[in-house]
């Protein structure tokens, strides 16, 4: 009896010398230092120009501006904020381009990641994702420029087209008319492949056996997609949807690339217009009200959104 009891305290020391030690969490971020080095450059610049800006936030209650003395102001700029008729021609056509952008933009990655899981061969799938991938590296200035060569009344492919089945030439870009689906048209060519290649990655993670289980169901290839696919990437579909409206009040450089002033009355957007009173006027406070106006608003729309998407589709992502 005696050598069992010593046995059982043997294993047992046994055990907790085996067991691993708890690293606190200084000897953790010392072990993967040559890791927070690679990642330090962009670590700084988000908290500089993320959350260091915040400090300036401020200046929406104050006079500051090209001016000498600064003062407390309160809520005035505020108050002609919400009195001004050309902020309120901003705010509709924010709104109006970017739900339109959402709108016809949204389904197209989803439909293009669907179209490609099909294929069969690896090359033609890898070679359709770097062929719609490529428009998402140009920045919106070298877009712009694209379409501005493209969309030329007087030298584009567009309109030359247009030309030889008898059609008079569309100035796309000075037109009120023609602005906006410009501007759709061309957000979905650049933004389409970033989309589509996360989808196509979400695809890739379904389980074979969900689709051998729906074939010997009879599933054909349209119910496999509604009742199999569909649903194993319902919570990406969801994390996508609530980033394009997290970003619905923030368009910006695409509108200040393409517009000019015969289009202003489509065109202008909240930040185009707080740019034009900070930067162009010089009445910074009334731009950064405009900007946290902007900034508090996209916060509810981004919280509304999962609040629904956890209510109706019991998926979240904050």
């Amino acid at each position: 009896m005696q050598r069992k009891k010593t046995s059982f305290k043997g294993a047992k020391n046994e055990k907790n010398s085996i067991a691993p030690k708890k690293r606190s969490i200084w000897s953790t971020i010392y072990n993967q230092r040559y890791l927070w080095f690679m990642i330090l450059p962009g670590l700084i610049w988000f908290i500089v120009f993320k959350y260091c800006t915040y400090a300036g936030l401020t200046f929406a209650f104050t006079n500051y501006g090209f001016r000498d003395e600064v003062s407390f102001v309160g809520l005035r700029n505020f108050s002609r904020l919400f009195q001004s008729s050309v902020f309120w021609n901003a705010f509709r056509n924010t709104i109006i381009i970017s739900l339109c952008n959402i709108i016809f933009y949204f389904p197209f990655p989803l439909i293009v990641a669907l179209m490609i899981n099909e294929l069969k061969s690896l090359f033609a799938k890898r070679a359709v994702q770097f062929m719609i991938y490529i428009p998402y590296f140009f920045s919106w200035v070298v877009v712009g420029c694209i379409f501005v060569t493209l969309l030329s009344p007087s030298s584009g492919v567009v309109n030359k087209i247009l030309n030889s089945f008898g059609f008079d030439s569309i100035y796309f870009l000075a037109d009120t008319n023609w602005f906006r689906p410009t501007l759709i048209v061309s957000y979905i060519w650049r933004q389409m492949g970033y989309g589509a290649v996360i989808y196509v990655a979400t695809l890739a993670t379904v389980d074979p056996q969900l689709y051998e289980a729906a074939s010997i169901d009879g599933c054909g290839r349209f119910r496999k997609m509604l009742y199999v696919t569909l649903p194993s990437i319902k919570s990406t579909i969801v994390t996508m949807l609530l980033l394009n409206l997290s970003h619905v009040l923030l368009i910006f450089e695409q509108v200040l690339v393409m517009y000019n002033s015969s289009v202003y009355s489509v065109s202008d957007v909240l930040q185009t217009y707080a740019y034009r009173e900070g930067i162009l006027s010089g009445n910074i406070a009334y731009s950064t009200a405009v900007s946290l106006f902007v900034g508090v608003v996209s916060l509810c729309l981004v919280l509304g959104t999962n609040f629904a998407s956890k209510k109706f589709l019991d998926d979240s992502v904050l």
